[in-house]
């Protein structure tokens, strides 16, 4: 449209030049009017000057609301294809029953229990874990407050996490706890929006969310870039350190005690961003799974790892294992960590390119980078699954690779006898 108004103001202004009157202000032909897009200098040769004055007015016009329009579908567009999720690797069983998940391996000796087993919400209360009305009063459900050991222990598993992972190639990074709502809905599922994220603001532009995980501001973080052949030689790793805030709205009912399911804890995240070509990906994928096994092997905690199902996988997920610990109380695996490839699909949101630029040659397609994610610790999730397995009559034993960041503490010792924490009728807590 823009070069049809065009069109009309040259021949105006060669009529002005020439000395043309503008003639009588005439309507424009129908049958030019149906033919916008292609107009030639033969079909406006029938206009005055007035009529042509008048149709690069009308044309821009026209171009200004069919580009507000096209603004509006582009928009609807995008938020389309934002719900259709990525390509599931062929290896993904094609059903969304998570009984299905194929379990790959399993690894450590799995601990009987006995009369003597507490879980994890008994242990931690005897520790100096506070779920109570002081607590929930201050930050409602699911609040919780760690005393003494507890605190040691969760920094313990901070220090040693990242230190595991720097050991691995990995780079730190500390990232915003809150993002933008725009960069936000690039890399979060519109679903998250409701059920897992906190919205922090009065409902203008300048609103944000909180994380729910780094991989979210370490994923917006790489929007726009373009990475050459020679930035990706070898994958960047990045060790994502934060507070994590969650509202766990699909889980109402779940793991209502202790800290295994809570509104805020922290996490060592695994980020990778890595070049398309040759399944580099795929590889890093396993990789990133075994540096979990790894990890969770030092701990000495049993586990297996599962691949899920693909009706189960999360849209920006090709493939994803899950690493579930073994909970002796409840004699279940629980999961722990979830490793991903999203291959190229938060890389196109975010258009984060690979390669040489396609500018004036024949190659056409896009090349996009890929990009992986997993939990390294989750670190509450992961002091309950040490306290189940590490508890005697006195105390929980600390793992030997805790140690040294805990001056040397061989036993966190309970604050009183070892009995369990049960309610009475009045909703207060009692031994038995």
């Amino acid at each position: 449209m823009q070069k049809s108004a065009g069109k009309c103001s040259k021949l105006y202004g060669a009529g002005k030049k020439a000395k043309k009157p503008d003639g009588e202000d005439l309507p424009i032909p129908e049958n030019l009017k149906e033919k916008v897009l292609e107009l030639t200098d033969d079909d406006l040769s029938v206009l005055n000057g007035s009529q042509l004055k008048k149709f690069a007015s009308e044309i821009n016009a026209m171009a200004a609301k069919t580009k507000e329009k096209t603004k509006d579908l582009e928009q609807k567009r995008d938020e389309a294809v934002k719900l259709v999720g990525n390509i599931v690797h062929e290896t993904c069983d094609p059903t969304d029953d998570e009984d299905h998940n194929k379990i790959v391996r399993t690894w450590g000796e799995l601990p009987k229990k006995t009369d003597t087993t507490f879980n994890h919400v008994d242990l931690m209360a005897l520790l100096g874990m506070d779920t109570s009305d002081a607590a929930t009063s201050l930050a409602g459900s699911r609040a919780y407050i760690l005393k003494g050991d507890l605190v040691r222990l969760q920094l313990a598993l901070i220090n040693y996490s990242m230190n595991f992972l720097i050991g691995k190639g990995s780079q730190p990074l500390y990232p915003p706890f809150f993002m933008t709502k725009e960069m936000m809905g690039n890399v979060a599922e519109l679903a998250d929006f409701d059920e897992a994220l906190y919205h922090v603001g009065d409902g203008s532009d300048s609103d944000k969310y909180l994380i729910a995980t780094s991989e979210q501001p370490i994923a917006g973080y790489q929007a726009g870039r373009w990475y050459q052949e020679a930035d990706l030689k070898d994958p960047i790793k990045y060790a994502g350190y934060s507070t994590c805030f969650r509202k766990e709205a699909g889980s109402h009912g779940r793991d209502t005690g202790g800290i295994f399911r809570v509104h805020q804890f922290e996490k060592i995240e695994q980020f990778i961003v890595c070049n398309p070509r040759e399944g580099e990906s795929w590889k890093l994928l396993e990789e990133m799974i075994t540096t979990s096994e790894e990890f969770y092997k030092t701990l000495g905690l049993p586990y297996r790892v599962v691949q899920i199902v693909a009706g189960a996988l999360n849209l920006a997920a090709a493939k994803k294992y899950d690493l579930e610990a073994y909970f002796p109380a409840s004699e279940t695996f629980r999961e722990l960590v979830s490793v991903s490839n999203c291959t190229d699909y938060q890389a196109r949101a975010i258009e984060t390119r690979y390669g040489q630029s396609t500018k004036g040659t024949a190659k056409k397609n896009k090349e996009y980078v890929h990009m992986l994610n997993g939990t390294l610790c989750a670190i509450t999730r992961t002091m309950c699954c040490i306290c189940e397995n590490y508890q005697n009559d006195e105390g929980i034993v600390v793992p030997e690779v805790l140690r040294p960041y805990m001056g040397g503490t061989e036993l966190l010792k309970f604050n009183g006898p070892k009995v369990r924490q049960v309610l009475k009728e009045d909703g207060k807590k009692k031994g038995k």
